[in-house]
């Protein structure tokens, strides 16, 4: 998932479009202060209510829960198209933006974009979970390995998406240098079409599209899960740096909200995984392998970042990714450039993370 480069170039020129704000409401689990008191927050969430994978959950919990009226807030979810998501939170149509990978973090960041992770909210990438996206190949051709792939094309909706740094990392690891293959856009809805009639040889597939394909047989070469062979916490909510410095308050009390919704997530992830189903946010028929492995029911292994906490060893993990893709100039930028976790209550606790 994850804003294309089309967006830094509009947030470059100064070209900030409206964005289409619908505001949703839910029943909390802790009874509400008064309306009254509460401040609103426009929270990104994704255009035609396509879920929370991986990017969602610990807003909703937060909501559900009523950690957010806990501190104060009026949760209100902004539905905002993907290709306003960078210049929506700049123009201040957002507040707080779910689903910021760090990676792309350090290239928004590097190309202009004014803002912090101020809260790791994302469910990060573990080799004993499911990863979300997959390099999927034909089960009857001829390409069994990443040594395969060269000279090959690689589809995808999204040629300048994270996604696409992080199948070719994986490829250069296998010896198949990024000048190796060739990716080329293909929409989402022909892309098992066009892998089955040899336009492409490979297709980045997101969830659900990849767990369909792997139910038919098709080959997953690799999957995002395994990307650095350990538990690694991988985005979260970000805000503007204006937004920072002129509502500090509102952000500690987002960022508390959410360090709330990551305890009890870690501790209750099969009510998470409920909770979606419940609130129509996932699809049951992808279930249960949009979070586990192997079809397996058991949601135990799914754990979020503790407090919400960032982790400055994974942010240099991804910063090193996007540098070794060629995105940013090595060197140029530090971690700490990308995020902040002063403004959790369990700031101290970083240290031990």
């Amino acid at each position: 998932m994850r804003p294309s480069i089309a967006t830094f170039s509009k947030f470059l020129t100064g070209v900030i479009a409206a964005a289409t704000i619908i505001v949703g409401g839910s029943v909390t689990a802790i009874p509400p202060a008064a309306a009254e008191d509460l401040k609103p927050v426009k929270i990104f969430f994704p255009p035609l209510n396509v879920g929370w994978t991986r990017g969602f959950e610990l807003v909703e919990v937060a909501k559900e829960q009523g950690y957010f009226k806990k501190y104060g807030l009026d949760a209100q979810f902004a539905v905002v198209p993907w290709d306003q998501y960078s210049v929506a939170l700049d123009s201040g149509s957002l507040d707080f933006a779910p689903f910021a990978d760090y990676a792309y973090m350090v290239n928004a960041v590097d190309k202009g974009l004014k803002a912090k992770v101020v809260v790791s909210s994302t469910l990060p990438f573990n080799p004993d979970t499911a990863g979300g996206q997959a390099l999927v190949v034909r089960s009857d051709g001829s390409i069994k390995t990443p040594e395969d792939l060269k000279g090959k094309k690689i589809g995808t909706e999204y040629p300048s998406f994270s996604g696409v740094w992080y199948a070719l990392d994986w490829l250069s690891k296998h010896g198949v240098a990024k000048g190796d293959v060739q990716v080329v856009p293909v929409p989402e809805a022909q892309l098992q079409q066009v892998l089955d009639q040899g336009g492409v040889d490979a297709i980045i597939a997101y969830a659900p599209l990849n767990i369909t394909l792997e139910r038919k047989g098709y080959l997953s070469l690799f999957s995002v899960a395994d990307i650095a062979g350990r538990f690694v916490t991988r985005g979260g909510t970000m805000a503007s740096d204006k937004f920072i410095a002129e509502h500090p308050d509102l952000v500690r009390a987002y960022v508390s909200a959410i360090s709330d919704a990551a305890e009890w997530a870690n501790a209750h992830p099969a009510d998470v995984i409920k909770l979606g189903v419940d609130k129509g946010r996932l699809d049951p028929q992808f279930l249960p392998e949009l979070y586990t492995k192997s079809g397996s029911k058991d949601y135990s292994a799914l754990r979020w970042p503790r407090y919400g906490l960032t982790s400055e060893k994974d942010l240099a993990f991804w910063q090193e990714l996007v540098e070794h893709a060629g995105i940013v100039p090595a060197g140029k930028h530090k971690p700490t450039d990308f995020y902040t976790n002063e403004y959790n209550p369990h700031a101290k606790d970083a240290a031990a993370e």
